[in-house]
């Protein structure tokens, strides 16, 4: 396929042409969640299903009703993965024609991260609407959901910030939200393998974040494509369970992923330096009390042309 060929084919899948009439609803479930996964999704009959999904339509029309507030990010997770798919087929098309299999980190990370945005996201949203509906959600579990906790400082109360782990907060906000056992938490003594997919998702995008350097961590196309689907399945498998669909436009994101699967390059993202020789190495060191003797300087001092290390060999690398 030539690239001309090739951006029509991704433009098609990112941005297809609807009639008039199915330009109202979203996709129906890809067939891919049914052969591959061997979920039921037959349940969803269309948004516009009035004895489906609208049946968990809410309506607030109080203008001083400070849920709007959260209101105003309800789109967030959608708008998120959709740049990541649209990121990703930007990536299909730039490496296209490339020689060279691999190249440095570029699209990969990004799209880990949006992807992972997307559903963090949600699940904050989500937890303000359920924290703000149900006043008799237990107080642990609502300070749990929101990520707070009240400490006593001087006499007083105070609000005070609490970080716990997406999946956690998932799993309370599906138990106490939807009355649904679910379980992603690695700690768990079970999870579906979703669940676990979602979990080996959460520890390569913590590979990034939180970087690791022993590894030097890389990603593939087909890598990325299949962590975007463990974090959408981690919605629609729930939703199948229950019957009722969590996040609205899962099913055409889901249909816009698969569509891009036939064309995942053979490609990787990866440091520059990854695999080079471990010959001699310059590297910065902006740091005091270095050993000189382990690690002599590159550069001896008052000197213009500098020096080299001592023993004959090929050039050093530089990073």
């Amino acid at each position: 396929m030539d690239l001309a060929d090739l951006k029509h084919e991704i433009n098609s899948v990112l941005r297809p042409e609807r009639d008039e009439e199915s330009s109202l609803c979203w996709d129906m479930p890809h067939s891919r969640l049914s052969s591959i996964h061997g979920l039921d999704t037959s349940y969803f009959r269309g948004p516009f299903d009035l004895d489906g999904d609208q049946a968990f339509k809410r309506l607030v029309d109080d203008n001083a009703d400070p849920l709007h507030d959260t209101l105003q990010s309800i789109t967030v997770p959608a708008s998120l993965f959709t740049a990541a798919l649209q990121l990703f087929g930007d990536s299909v098309i730039e490496y296209h024609d490339r020689t060279r299999r691999w190249d440095v980190y570029r699209f990969y990370p990004p799209i880990l991260m949006t992807v992972w945005s997307a559903f963090e996201s949600w699940v904050r949203i989500s937890s303000k609407i359920l924290v703000a509906l149900v006043p008799t959600l237990p107080s642990d579990i609502r300070n749990s959901l929101l990520e707070i906790r009240f400490v006593e400082k001087n006499g007083k109360i105070e609000e005070k910030s609490k970080w716990r782990p997406v999946f956690k907060r998932y799993c309370l906000l599906l138990k106490y939200g939807c009355d649904l056992e679910y379980s992603c938490d690695p700690e768990d003594d079970y999870t579906s393998p979703i669940g676990e997919a979602g979990d080996r998702m959460r520890l390569v995008r913590d590979s990034f974040v939180h970087y690791d350097a022993s590894t030097a961590p890389s990603l593939t196309a087909l890598e990325v494509w299949k962590h975007m689907e463990a974090m959408l399945l981690l919605l629609i498998e729930p939703s199948t369970k229950l019957r009722r669909t969590l996040f609205g436009p899962q099913f055409d994101l889901y249909s816009t992923l698969a569509g891009l699967q036939p064309f995942i390059p053979e490609f990787e993202e990866r440091p520059l330096h990854k695999g080079w020789s471990k010959r001699a190495t310059i590297f910065d060191c902006p740091f005091n009390g270095a050993d000189d003797t382990r690690y002599p300087p590159r550069w001896s001092a008052g000197s213009s042309k500098g020096t080299t290390r001592a023993g004959q060999g090929p050039l050093p690398n530089t990073f």
